[in-house]
């Protein structure tokens, strides 16, 4: 498979904290076809707190509809994750498939990834529950990310194809019974998610500032490390993914950019210019935008 087929993006865009070094200049409205000019996929984070509305869905495709090969990835609501002393309604799963609706029927969408918590082990009551996300959003491109090392083995794999769900491969903190960087593939499309690995503040319950769990900026070397475990997904699928979630900072961003030129080699990577000025590591390797060139030296 080409390595150009491998997108890289980000976990959300609106950030109060990525302005100025992502947003200079742009309004809150226009910061999703910042993203697109420089990434080449989004996850949508704010459909975890709430199903989005119609109209917003219609928004985001019309923020990037200058790039047409954008892709749109986006997180489950909550309520099917997190919330489990109840199944939901009909109610809320028509709300919740209701509104990205519009980014499904552009053929935009690539996954709903449905992101489970480290407390949820593999049991028979969590394997139930999933089981029952298969069959309510049957004919939805499915992702599931679990956290907790139990689902680590082959019975996850077999279910998972089973299911017709994409494993979503992660690299988080390396604690206890943290599942590690895998490279497990069980449908379209090869999904990776980096966490960060800020080991202090990752179990932290309440955090000192917003953000704090995702914190953390990875090195070049880790970065190398990591190519291995995202080029074996690559072979074995399609298309794939790789999602940074270290937002804080808008070091999802820079990292993002730092990935993109080891997997599309050759490739003119552009970048804010004042995320240029912000991330050393960006300066003389990518091509800074923007009004003002900074030495890149």
């Amino acid at each position: 498979m080409p390595e150009n087929q491998i997108l890289v993006g980000t976990a959300g865009w609106s950030y109060p904290d990525w302005s100025p070094a992502v947003y200079p200049s742009a309004k809150p409205g226009d910061r999703l076809g910042v993203v697109a000019e420089y990434l080449d996929c989004v996850e949508v984070d704010s459909s975890f707190y709430h199903p989005p509305a119609t109209r917003t869905a219609e928004r985001w495709l019309a923020a990037v509809a200058r790039r047409p090969g954008f892709r749109f990835l986006a997180k489950a609501w909550q309520r099917f994750t997190h919330e489990r002393a109840s199944v939901w309604t009909q109610a809320e799963a028509d709300q919740f498939t209701r509104g990205l609706a519009p980014l499904r029927e552009a053929g935009r969408l690539d996954a709903v990834l449905f992101q489970f918590p480290w407390s949820f082990r593999n049991l028979p009551a969590s394997r139930d529950w999933i089981e029952r996300i298969a069959q309510w959003f049957a004919g939805w491109p499915l992702a599931i990310e679990v956290r907790h090392d139990s689902w680590r083995g082959p019975e996850t794999e077999a279910l998972f194809r089973r299911l017709r769900i994409a494993f979503c491969n992660i690299d988080q903190p390396a604690l206890e019974h943290c599942l590690g960087p895998g490279d497990l593939v069980t449908g379209e499309p090869g999904y990776f998610r980096l966490h960060g690995r800020n080991a202090g503040n990752w179990f932290r319950k309440t955090q000192e500032v917003a953000g704090g769990r995702y914190d953390y900026l990875y090195s070049e070397t880790e970065l190398d490390d990591l190519l291995g475990p995202i080029r074996r997904i690559a072979s074995k699928a399609t298309r794939t993914f790789v999602i940074f979630n270290n937002h804080k900072d808008a070091k999802a961003f820079a990292n993002a950019l730092q990935l993109k030129l080891r997997v599309q080699p050759g490739a003119a990577v552009r970048a804010p210019v004042s995320l240029v000025g912000r991330f050393a590591a960006l300066r003389g390797r990518v091509l800074p935008a923007g009004e003002e060139q900074l030495p890149l030296v």
